[in-house]
């Protein structure tokens, strides 16, 4: 393997223009600099410098490897720079795991503010189902999850739960726009876009149904706030979401009312067990609540 120290005499001495001048600037002697330089000649089998007239030229090989030589320290300085950054606090990678409803939603645009106040900070989102959440932090492979309440409390810490008022959604005209709050009478012989019975939504719905003398008829069911959003835009029937699809809703075209329940939308904040947050994830938490407030005020 090349030294890197042979490397830099041998680009050193190009500079310089002489082995005095790479010796001053390397802080050796001389000796020691033409030793690395016919240490690399023997390592590649090049013969790089020839002396004339007292001076020592480069070969144009030389001139050929010195290419290569320089992209590997500009390459070198990068990873310095990168280091010392990271170091300072003034660039950070992170992974963000979150549930659907989070990542189409409110974390892009935590993440715009955020980003305005740390142009440095380096992010990837990952949208996935809640429990894979789950997994994707008790791994380490996300730094920072949300997701909803978990039992599993093995290799992650709970960092914080939050909770929201549900919102109804309705298809555009639909004449229970014509009310100013919902609740769950309101929903009796109306079609439903449900969830899934193994989310906390489905969950509530089918345990509040089955309470009902005129209970509602689910037409489709889905895991995803967002299907059901769609799914709702398109006439299918009535539904509940969290304040962030609700609004989505709103903006794609279909209605949103308050909904009166003492149910809350809660939702998880998790990370590794033990790891730090960190001033980066602890500036995105900043964002985050601020968005939720914007959200739900």
């Amino acid at each position: 393997m090349l030294s890197q120290r042979a490397l830099e005499a041998f680009k050193t001495v190009l500079e310089s223009g002489s082995v005095s001048g790479a010796a001053e600037i390397m802080n050796v002697s001389q000796p020691a600099v033409s030793r690395l330089i016919r240490d690399l000649e023997d390592r590649t089998g090049l013969q790089l410098f020839t002396r004339f007239g007292g001076k020592i030229v480069p070969t144009p090989e030389a001139r050929e490897l010195a290419v290569e030589v320089e992209r590997s320290f500009v390459g070198l300085a990068t990873i310095e720079k990168t280091a010392t950054e990271i170091r300072q606090g003034r660039r950070s990678t992170v992974a963000v795991a979150a549930m659907p409803a989070l990542a189409h939603s409110l974390l892009p645009d935590a993440l715009v503010d955020l980003l305005v106040k740390r142009p440095n900070f380096r992010v990837q989102l990952l949208s996935m189902q809640t429990h894979n959440v789950v997994r994707q932090v008790a791994s380490r492979q996300s730094q920072l999850g949300f997701t909803s309440p978990t039992r599993h409390e093995h290799d992650i810490d709970l960092v914080r739960t939050v909770e929201l008022e549900y919102v109804c959604i309705l298809p555009r005209e639909h004449p229970l726009g014509a009310k100013d709050r919902l609740r769950l009478e309101d929903f009796a012989g109306q079609s439903v876009v449900g969830y899934s019975e193994n989310t906390a939504t489905g969950a509530f719905l089918q345990r509040e149904f089955g309470k009902m003398v005129n209970a509602p008829e689910v037409i489709v069911q889905s895991h995803l706030s967002t299907l059901v959003s769609a799914l709702v835009l398109r006439g299918l029937g009535v539904s509940l979401v969290d304040p962030f699809t609700a609004r989505s809703h709103e903006a794609q075209g279909g209605l949103a009312r308050p909904f009166e329940t003492d149910a809350r939308f809660r939702l998880a904040i998790i990370r590794p067990r033990g790891m730090s947050l960190g001033p980066d994830l602890e500036a995105l938490l900043e964002v985050f609540d601020a968005q939720v407030a914007r959200y739900s005020g």
